[in-house]
């Protein structure tokens, strides 16, 4: 088996880990705005900031491995990650594991979200983003 593939699938579930973190970290920025309390907030808005900005650093080492790869390899994997799949791609196990680690981040983001939502809507009232 290819190394990359193995450090792509490795980086995929760190970013997984890193998703469930934010998502843990959103939910206690939405617990401690329910509380009313400010100091919390922002304690747990700075450690998302941190989280946020490993994700981001995440996504770029996955960038550079997947340059690494030969182009054809390369576009399959930005396939699985940016678009419907086609079932005959994940019948390579290797392409397989790589988009169930992509559909559970994916998953995780969108819960993410709606936490994420209800502390906008909190916040901004009628002027939230989410109002528009």
């Amino acid at each position: 088996m290819n190394t990359t593939f193995d450090e792509i699938t490795l980086n995929l579930q760190k970013k997984y880990n890193k998703m469930n973190e934010l998502q843990d970290i959103t939910k206690q920025m939405a617990d401690s705005l329910q509380r009313n309390d400010l100091y919390a907030f922002e304690l747990v808005m700075k450690m998302r900031t941190e989280v946020m900005l490993e994700i981001d650093s995440i996504d770029y080492a996955r960038e550079d491995l997947l340059k690494s790869l030969p182009e054809s390899d390369e576009e399959a994997v930005r396939s699985i990650l940016h678009s419907p799949v086609a079932e005959k791609q994940l019948e390579n196990p290797v392409f397989g594991s790589i988009y169930e680690i992509y559909k559970k981040i994916t998953r995780c983001l969108e819960s993410t979200i709606q936490y994420d939502q209800a502390i906008n809507l909190k916040i901004g009232g009628e002027n939230s983003f989410y109002k528009r």
